[in-house]
């Protein structure tokens, strides 16, 4: 795809096209694979930002981040993003995080 991807917030666009791509070529197995794979790099672009933390959820037993004692899930963002593509909510999940959070 051409994208090149860091842990700052530029690559957050990559992984949105990256997911796009998926979802153009409705292949449900790779989708359901990348998502995994993307939520945890979202949530390492967050964390760089943050200084926050990885944990697991007592609420839904899911991998979550923990910044500033709030919880934050980054595969809940993909699948958001999944469903409705055109509202660009992976952007969205990283920038209330890092504006919130005064960084």
């Amino acid at each position: 795809m051409g994208g090149e991807l860091t842990k700052e917030l530029d690559s957050v666009k990559t992984l949105e096209e990256v997911l796009l791509a998926l979802i153009n070529e409705q292949d449900e197995a790779a989708i359901s694979g990348a998502k995994y794979l993307v939520a945890v790099y979202l949530g390492e672009i967050v964390l760089k930002q943050t200084r926050g933390e990885w944990y697991k959820s007592e609420l839904n037993n899911q991998l979550s981040l923990s910044i500033n004692n709030q919880q934050s899930f980054p595969l809940e963002a993909v699948k958001d993003f999944l469903q409705q593509p055109e509202k660009g909510k992976l952007d969205f999940f990283v920038k209330g995080l890092t504006v919130v959070n005064g960084i």
